[in-house]
């Protein structure tokens, strides 16, 4: 199968008024009332883009389509059905406006398709269909010519036509930038913006880079291509979310930016390159994914230098601090995942007991082994299966340290994953830390909790 996809935007009024996607397959099988594709709507409550004007032509003509709409947790979907069977070559075409954002709209995360004076940023999954898993080779292009002279487009894989040795939908998962684009780059790695900052945008690009290259060594990945879009909010709200080999994140004139407020957030939302766990039946892995981010967006910036140890400390209390006062910390992982789109709290729960979770196992698979082994074992080893097509959950995981370290830390994960209470132990962070008990209040509720202080040993 080869396909192309053609991003055709169109300049109104002073910005971006629409773009046209165009899809041509050279062989597509669908059968009649099949499902051709569908169209993210609303991702984690943020909108997508209605898809106007759609039209699909096969070898026969041009097909009638009919839709249906359906809202699994935390989406909601267009589905596209052809009312015939189409085969042969196949051609779709439709039409994709910026989402307009009103004061108090919520801005993040960044899975809308989004103007600011000069052009827009998008998620591919705000404009681009979903077919499903697909083989075979994908070139997107861009179609310019109805855009002020200069104005460029570029996704995560590169700047202008690309082509992946795959189906259509890995470019779904990247973010997107186009019009009056500004930009560093060195080989595969930019930074991308388009209003003009009220910060240091090279500084940000060349401690990013410096980082990429380590976390890049780390999990041991060949692939050069990382690229952050930068997007400018138009009221107090910004973020920052991570997607395919990209990252953006926003800010606003009300809040101020340095590299120094950004190196957590930059290095989390990089982690997110890597490791991650399948999510099963009855089971969320959360805790790892978001866990994994937090722990090495640390400790890899601490090995490497980046950061000091009192910088390591001061953003491991913080989230320690975060965990243990929330006070939806007592809900298990599926209830949180449950809610989360909802109550705000949950949504933080895997990021510290994760961190936590991981922090421990470290340290119990340092001991078990005389330090010949830690968690970085663990978390390569996945990735490698991972590669390979292996799909890991919650109990490879723990199969994981089983085989390596000989222990099994089952209790643990059911204690953290559950909601139930755990204590951080001495000598986690590559032995930086020991931890003391103290008394804070809980958010909310006022109550007195438990959390624990961070202290250097070295």
């Amino acid at each position: 199968m080869k396909c192309q996809i053609i991003l055709k935007p169109f300049w109104g009024e002073g910005n971006i008024d629409y773009v046209e996607v165009e899809y041509r397959f050279d062989i597509l099988a669908r059968g009649a009332g099949e499902e051709l594709c569908k169209i993210t709507l609303s991702a984690y409550t943020v909108p997508g883009c209605e898809a106007e004007e759609f039209r699909v032509w096969d070898e026969c003509g041009e097909a009638v389509i009919t839709t249906t709409v359906s809202e699994p947790y935390p989406y909601q979907y267009r589905h596209f059905q052809s009312e015939r069977a189409l085969f042969g070559a196949v051609a779709i075409r439709y039409l994709v406006h910026p989402r307009p954002l009103r004061e108090g709209d919520r801005c993040a995360p960044y899975m809308d398709f989004r103007c600011e004076e000069g052009g827009g940023t998008s998620a591919g999954s705000a404009f681009l269909a979903d077919f499903g898993a697909m083989e075979g080779e994908t070139t997107l292009s861009w179609d310019l010519g109805h855009m002020p002279e200069g104005s460029r487009g570029i996704c995560a894989f590169g700047e202008g036509e690309v082509t992946l040795q795959a189906g259509p939908g890995l470019f779904r998962d990247c973010y997107y930038c186009m019009g009056a684009v500004k930009s560093i780059t060195e080989g595969d790695f930019g930074v991308y913006w388009i209003a003009e900052p009220t910060f240091d945008m090279e500084s940000i690009a060349m401690y990013t880079r410096k980082l990429y290259g380590g976390m890049r060594a780390f999990f041991r990945d060949s692939e050069s291509v990382y690229r952050i879009f930068v997007r400018k909010d138009p009221y107090t709200h910004s973020g920052g979310s991570a997607m395919v080999r990209s990252y953006m994140f926003g800010w606003n004139e009300t809040e101020p930016v340095s590299l120094e407020n950004k190196k957590n957030i930059l290095a989390h939302e990089m982690v997110h390159n890597w490791p991650h766990l399948s999510d099963s039946e009855g089971e969320s892995t959360a805790w790892y994914s978001e866990g994994t981010a937090e722990f090495y967006s640390m400790l890899i910036p601490l090995r490497m230098q980046l950061i000091t140890p009192e910088e390591a400390r001061e953003a491991i209390q913080g989230m320690t601090d975060s965990y243990y006062t929330n006070p939806t910390r007592h809900l298990s992982d599926q209830e949180a995942a449950a809610v989360c789109w909802q109550d705000w709290r949950a949504q933080t729960l895997p990021y510290g007991r994760g961190l936590l979770f991981l922090a421990n196992t470290d340290v119990k698979i340092r001991k078990a082994t005389g330090g010949e082994h830690s968690i970085d074992d663990v978390v390569l080893d996945i990735l490698e299966k991972r590669r390979n097509g292996i799909e890991q959950g919650n109990m490879e995981f723990l199969e994981t340290v089983r085989d390596i370290a000989g222990i099994d830390v089952t209790e643990d994960w059911e204690t953290m994953s559950r909601g139930r209470h755990f204590a951080p132990l001495d000598g986690g962070f590559d032995g930086y830390f020991h931890v003391v008990p103290k008394e804070m209040t809980e958010k909310d509720t006022g109550k007195t909790v438990v959390s624990y202080q961070w202290e250097l040993d070295r």
